[in-house]
């Protein structure tokens, strides 16, 4: 395998191999992890990690890679990037093609997130190849995940294996602050039925559109102004926006069903089933024709920063943070395994039609966290 002789081109390595997830519209024919799932591989594995491929799809597989020390571990840490990028349809740029320009490298997965994976694997690589690894008190995990962008199956699929950390650090663009906060995730299907009869005499049947316009009132005008009522004292108010809206079959058909995507973005302290149960209550008030189902559920994450490894990492980096998206954290995070987002580059460039990472980012980024492992074993909590 190619050897990058540093943290530029080991990005150009990442952002040229293709991983788009295949969920939607991918605008590509090249989709899975696997072939950067390989590439990972084989890079950890050249540095001595015990590294494996441990598929939760066909062709689209976690990376599981470890570091255990000779002796007793003092603490087990771990990385965490997704290895898969949204869409690259309608990109303004060449997605695969990982071309620098003007202090910035350009293409699809170079800020989410390529840029932070790489910048923790060449850390990695730093440590692995000084006296350090030698005397190490520390049990290192990179995982690398599939499917964050749509699902989390990945995380999802490590989480109920059981895997535990002292500290997991789930790797997002977040200017290297330390996410402890965000939303998550309730995204809903909401349908309303009618009755379907021939267009020219549509008092015969029951419109499923006019039955959907109602709820989208009662949305708009009830729903909605109360969610200021539901705020997290960091990261604000619930929120709730229509995404998409379709019904009817044929102009001259009374339509018997019109559906609507809903992305509620929901706070630490709401419960998932609970927010929609009483979604639908309130809706059937006004409209008895509705339904509403959970489409995806990923649930807020809120990580106690007063714990050791958290204060630690938040002294070696620029203070804690919220963020209003979620990530595989609040998947992977509970009392057992902790975990925080923290990255260098801009959540601002991901998923953009010109994304690009700047080049002082990325190696910041390597450098930050190549002082991370450093003072991990250093410390003893």
């Amino acid at each position: 395998m190619p050897h990058p002789k540093n943290v530029v081109e080991l990005l150009q390595d990442l952002v040229a191999i293709p991983s788009v997830n295949p969920q939607g519209d991918p605008g590509t024919e090249f989709t899975g992890e696997q072939a950067l799932g390989e590439y990972v591989v084989n890079f950890l594995r050249t540095l001595g990690a015990e590294a494996n491929l441990h598929h939760v799809e066909i062709g689209r597989p976690n990376v599981v890679a470890e570091f255990k020390p000779e002796r007793p571990a003092a603490a087990h840490l771990a990385f965490a990037p997704h290895l898969d990028t949204v869409s690259v349809a309608g990109m303004t740029i060449s997605a695969f093609d990982p071309a620098i320009r003007d202090g910035k490298l350009f293409g699809r997965g170079s800020t989410d997130t390529k840029g932070p994976m790489a910048a923790a694997l060449w850390a990695i690589r730093e440590w692995a190849q000084s006296p350090a690894r030698a005397r190490s008190c520390i049990h290192w995990t990179f995982l690398g995940l599939m499917g964050e962008e749509a699902g989390n199956d990945g995380a999802a699929a490590l989480a109920q294996k059981g895997f535990t950390s002292d500290l997991t650090l789930v790797l997002e663009p977040t200017q290297l602050g330390v996410v402890t906060a965000h939303k998550g995730a309730l995204w809903l299907d909401i349908e309303t039925t009618g009755v379907a009869c021939h267009g020219s005499t549509p008092g015969q049947g029951r419109n499923a559109i006019y039955a959907m316009r109602r709820v989208l009132e009662v949305i708009e005008e009830k729903i909605i102004p109360g969610l200021s009522r539901q705020t997290h004292p960091k990261l604000g108010p619930v929120t709730l926006n229509v995404g998409t809206i379709s019904g009817g079959s044929k102009i001259n058909i009374v339509p018997d069903r019109c559906r609507a995507e809903i992305d509620c973005r929901i706070v630490p302290g709401i419960d998932g089933e609970e927010f929609r149960s009483h979604l639908e209550s309130e809706l059937r008030a006004a409209v008895p024709e509705v339904s509403v189902q959970v489409q995806r559920y990923s649930r807020p994450l809120a990580t106690d920063e007063s714990l050791p490894w958290v204060q630690r990492l938040g002294a070696q980096a620029r203070g804690f943070a919220t963020a209003p998206w979620f990530s595989d954290a609040s998947v992977l995070s509970s009392q057992d395994c902790p975990a925080i987002c923290i990255g260098p580059g801009s959540i601002a460039q991901a998923h953009t039609r010109d994304e690009f990472i700047l080049l002082r980012d990325l190696e910041e980024g390597a450098d930050f966290f190549r002082r991370w492992m450093q003072a991990a074993e250093e410390f003893s909590p």
